[in-house]
Order: C-alpha cells, then structure tokens, then sequence
C-alpha cells in the first residue's frame, strides 16, 4: 500500500510539474503572441503617422487601386470625408502607352503616308477619345493632305467623342467659314447645333461670343447688299439665351449687351411680340400713338467686300469700297429712351437671376483645376469637388443642367469608374431609357475596360431588367479576360442562382458545377477553398435544403483547413437548424467534432475583415488553449 501510495504521489507529483511546464509554455505563448500583436500594432500606429505627415506633405498623393489578391488599399486622403475619400483611386493606365503614342503621332504628322496616318490617329483615338487636341491634328492633317471630306468626317467623329468640347466646336467652325462661298444658313445651323449641344459649358462664353460675331457679320453683310429683310433679330435671340447662361465671363455679357443695344434700332433686334408690347408701353407714357413715335429716314453706308466673300462697312472710303443707301425706320429719341430703357431692365432682371446661379456655382468652378483629359492621375480635392458639384447639380433638380455636368466631368474625370457608375444610375432612374443606360456603359468600358465595379454595374443593370443571359455574358466575359476576383465569382454564382430559381431549377447542375470548379481550382489556398466551401454549403442548406449534403462539403473542407473556425460554426449551424439533430448518430458525430478538433485544443480564431475585390481571404491567427473537456478528463 505504502509502495502504491508512494508512486500515486509521485506520479502526481510528476502530473502536477508537467501541468506547471505546460501553462508556463503557454504563458509564454500566449505573451510572445501579445508581444507580437503589440509590436504589430505599434508599427500600424508608426506607419499611420509616418504616412499622415508624408501625405500632407506630398499633396494627397493617390491610393493604389488594387485589384487582385492581396492588392492593399492606402487610403491618403485627411482632408476629405472618408467615405468619399476611400471612394476614388488612381486610374488603372499605363503613361508610358500614353507618351508612347504621342511621341508616335509627332511623327505622322510629318509623314506623306495618308493610310498609315490615319490607322495610328484611328488607334490613337479609339483608346484616348477625349483627347481633343489630337482630333484637331487629325482634321488639319487630313487637309493639310487635301482631303477635305476626310477632315469634315473628322471633326463630325471628335464632336460625337467630345460633344462639350469648346475648342473643338471652335476649330470645327473655323474650318467651315475658311470655305469660300459657304453657304451661310449651313453655317449657322453648325452654330446652332454648337449653342444647344454645349452652350451650358461653363466655359462656352468663346462659343457664344463667336455665334452672335457670326450673326452680326450676316446682318451687315445683307444690309450692304440691300436686302430689305435684314435684321438682327437672330443676335437678339443669341444675346438673351447667354444672359440667361451661367458662364465664366457672365458679368461681362450684360455690359456687351447694352453696348450694342445703343447701336441698333429696337425693333431691328427685338421679335415682334417684345417690340409690341414695349411699343405700347411708350406710347401709354408719352401719350402718343405707336405711329408718331417711328419714322422713315434714308441711311449710307461704305462698303468693302472680306476676305471671306462677305460685305462689311467700314468707316472711310478707299479703294474696292462702294456706297450703298437703304431706307430704314428710326425712333422718336424721348421714345427710344423709353423703349431701350425698358428693354435694358427686363434684361437686368434674367442678367441678376443668372448671377445668383453663377454665384451658387462658382465655388465648385473655381475649384476644377483641370476641365480637359489627361492620364495622369487629379488629386482627391478635385475629384471630391466634382462628387459635390454633381450633387449639387442633382439636388437642384434641372435635368438638362445634370446632364451637361456629367459630361463635363466625365471628360477630366473619364479614368474613374465611380463617376461613371454614377451617371448610369442617374440616367436610368430619370429616363428609364436603356438605349441611353447602355451606350453609357459602352462608353464607359472604353476609358475603364478593366474596371470590376463597372462590369458588376453593367450586369446588375441587366439583370434588372431580367436580362439574365447578358447579365451572366458581361460578367464571363470579364472573368475570363481578367481572373481572380471573388466579388466577381460570387456575383456569377449568384446571377446562376437566381436564373435557376426563376425558371424553376433547370440549371441547378451548373450552378453546382461552377461552385465544385472553384473550389477545386482553389485548393493551393486553404482559405480561399474553405471560403468557397462555406458558399457552398450554404448553397446546399438554405437553397437546395439539402443539410446532409453541405455537411459533407463542409467535412471535405475540414480535412484541408482544420483549424478554420468558421467551418466548424457553419456546421454546427447546419446541425441545429435541420432535422439531423434528433439522429443520435450525428449528435455524436457533432459532439466530437466540437471535442476533439484538435486532441486536446480548441482553437480560437480571430479573422480580420476580408476585403472580397482585391484580396484572398486572410490566413487566421491560432492561440492554442486547453479544452474544458480536456481538463476535466485530466483532473
């Protein structure tokens, strides 16, 4: 007894110095993991300032857009929302293509090859539209070549590409009027369409300007030649659409409007139902008659025929000027005092209307340091100012206005999904048009092909509209030609799924088929097959109410990534939400497995959150503890 007692004692003795060596290695463990937790974050906290000082003082350099596994964001933006400021990202371009094709393009301007020029230019221009300059060199080089169609064609395309583009209408219209004996209804119909297509560019003032110079050479140009029809009631048109325009050089229209007002008579530049309508206004004050107020007089004119064809009047005669008289109606002074006045404050009302609005907007407008295109990257401030601008613009309610905004954003900012996105869902939620939806993404995909969230934009836009087979196309389409994002696999499953559901299960194998590829293709990361494993269980449990067979996916996965938790939790979920529990077998079966993961640990796992897009599922991160089961088996 004495001999048995002794070695009961010592062997519990012996028990008691091993459980003191394992809870002082544990102990250990466990600081050297606190340790190296701390030490991890201390260096987080030492690169977040580290980073905050170099960014304020580079200027908001741009984040990396990612895009692949373990693609890492680095958000420098302090100066903004982060909601918005972790929105934006740099454009996914390579510069150096871009420098190369300028470089490429320098020399086809000096060469004599027409169809070579042109397949490089057409290149050129398919991959960078928005590069008005470059649709300028085309048009002069297809003229400097004598092909004079070929330019019109030309300009015709830039304009489509860049319909906001101020310069390119400009160059396009300085071309026409170099035509000798151009008809000048046609070129005023270019300038029509040119007012009406970007005449609500902030920076259209040049346009406007150039439309009215037009319209008023024509008048002199008639007068000169005596029609009896001329009249300048087409300026006067022109005049009140820009006084009515927000514009960079507003404050300067109203002064310019006046100034001509003084040259001309009332009734040559007002329509007919103003000119009556102030008529009587003046003949009521000066108690007169309308007709008592206007009389006839007979005025001379020098005349010199332009360089364009066109008559002009200049001041002193010389040589190749002629003389021409025409009869024209002039008013009483007192009534032309009167009239011009009235004319002056109905304008200074829309003039003062307009100024608000130039007000309210000039905040943003100040603020948009690049309105062209360019492929190196803006700084968040602009892209944030752009984000509020529209907005603003939306809030404001004015579709045409909206509209026009968008596209002039999409110009500097054509590299970044997000505005894209945006302008897609603004159209279809106010036209509910989807031609219009569609062309936009078309549109779109040439400036950002290789952007996720506009092919995930695109095809749940489709799938909207229940266009479930184009839905699953864009998206194939896009994961075949770039790999590797889960975001995407999910949404491909996903779209199967629902169109199985819809037509009543008959694509259900392939569905299950696409799940089993990709976990048999992600075998090489643990948790990226257990992640997909996860996906198909449930799959199995909550659509095809199938337990036992997301069970057997789930035990399958184990065997790879034992120690991942989330399997563990998923089936002991899948136990205790299906009939299975009330077998004895597989509560025992269950039992074990929640006993003996890990003979006698149990592992606690901590998984940083997983950013799906850009990045595998993130490896956990074990800490070994015994388990209760285990201790009291040992007690």
């Amino acid at each position: 007894m004495g001999r048995d007692r002794s070695r009961s004692s010592s062997d519990s003795d012996d028990y008691r110095s091993s459980r003191k060596k394992d809870d002082s290695s544990r102990r250990r463990d466990q600081d050297r993991h606190r340790d190296s937790d701390r030490d991890r974050d201390r260096r987080r906290r030492s690169r977040s300032r580290s980073n905050s000082s170099r960014h304020r003082s580079e200027n908001l350099q741009q984040r990396s857009r990612g895009g692949r596994h373990g693609a890492e964001y680095k958000d420098t933006s302090s100066l903004l929302r982060p909601s918005l400021a972790t929105h934006f990202g740099s454009p996914p371009i390579d510069t150096a293509d871009f420098d190369n094709w300028v470089q490429i393009l320098a020399k086809v301007d000096q060469s004599e090859d027409v169809e070579y020029a042109r397949e490089k230019y057409r290149s050129f221009l398919a991959r960078y539209p928005n590069c008005y300059g470059f649709w300028q060199k085309y048009a002069e080089y297809e003229k400097k070549m004598g092909n004079l169609a070929e330019a019109k064609a030309v300009w015709e395309k830039g304009i489509i590409s860049i319909p906001l583009s101020i310069d390119l209408w400009l160059g396009y219209t300085a071309d026409v009027k170099n035509i000798q004996n151009f008809p000048s209804d046609s070129l005023r119909d270019l300038y029509a369409r040119a007012t009406e297509i970007a005449g609500l560019e902030y920076q259209s003032d040049r346009l406007w300007l150039e439309a009215i110079g037009f319209e008023r050479a024509v008048y002199i140009d008639e007068l000169c030649r005596g029609v009896t029809t001329a009249n300048c009631k087409r300026i006067g048109v022109l005049f009140d659409k820009l006084l009515a325009t927000p514009t960079y050089h507003a404050p300067s229209h109203f002064e310019r409007y006046v100034s001509y007002l003084s040259t001309i008579e009332p009734h040559l530049l007002l329509c007919d139902k103003e000119y009556e309508e102030i008529m009587k206004l003046a003949s009521k004050q000066l108690g007169k008659a309308m007709e008592e107020l206007v009389h006839q007089v007979q005025l001379s004119y020098i005349c010199q025929t332009g360089e364009n064809g066109m008559l002009n009047i200049v001041t002193e005669p010389a040589e190749g000027t002629f003389q021409v008289t025409v009869n024209s109606l002039q008013h009483d002074p007192t009534a032309l005092q009167l009239i011009r006045g009235e004319i002056v404050a109905r304008r200074r009302r829309i003039y003062d209307k307009n100024m608000k609005a130039c007000e309210v907007r000039a905040g943003f407008e100040t603020n948009i340091k690049r309105p062209y295109f360019h492929v190196k990257p803006l700084d968040y401030p602009q892209l944030f100012n752009w984000m509020s601008y529209l907005d603003f613009e939306i809030k404001e309610g004015d579709e045409r206005r909206i509209k026009i905004l968008f596209d002039r954003c999409l110009i500097s900012c054509a590299l970044y999904e997000e505005f894209w996105i945006k302008y897609a869902r603004w159209m279809w939620k106010t036209y509910k048009s989807r031609t219009k939806s569609r062309e936009l993404y078309i549109k779109a995909k040439i400036h950002c092909p290789t952007s996720l969230n506009l092919a995930l934009s695109e095809s749940g836009f489709e799938e909207a509209l229940e266009n479930f087979d184009e839905a699953i196309k864009i998206l194939d389409t896009f994961r075949q030609e770039y790999p590797g994002y889960v975001l995407l696999e999910l949404r491909y499953l996903g779209i199967l799924r629902r169109k199985a559901e819809k037509e009543g299960g008959s694509s259900n194998e392939f569905v299950l088929n696409q799940y089993e590829a990709l976990i048999k293709d992600s075998q090489s990361s643990a948790n990226l097959h257990s992640f997909y494993s996860l996906k198909l269980a449930r799959y199995h449990s909550k659509a095809r109410r199938d337990p036992k067979l997301a069970q057997k996916v789930l035990k399958k996965a184990i065997t790879i990534d034992p120690f991942n938790l989330q399997l563990y939790s998923q089936f002991v979920d899948i136990a205790y939400s299906s009939e299975l529990m009330s077998e004895p077998n597989e509560n025992l079966h269950l039992y074990e497995i929640l006993c003996n993961l890990h003979k006698n640990a149990v592992p606690l796992v901590t998984m940083p959150p997983m950013n799906f897009v850009n990045q595998a599922p993130p490896p956990v991160h074990l800490t070994l503890i015994e388990s209760p089961v285990a201790a009291q088996q040992t007690a």
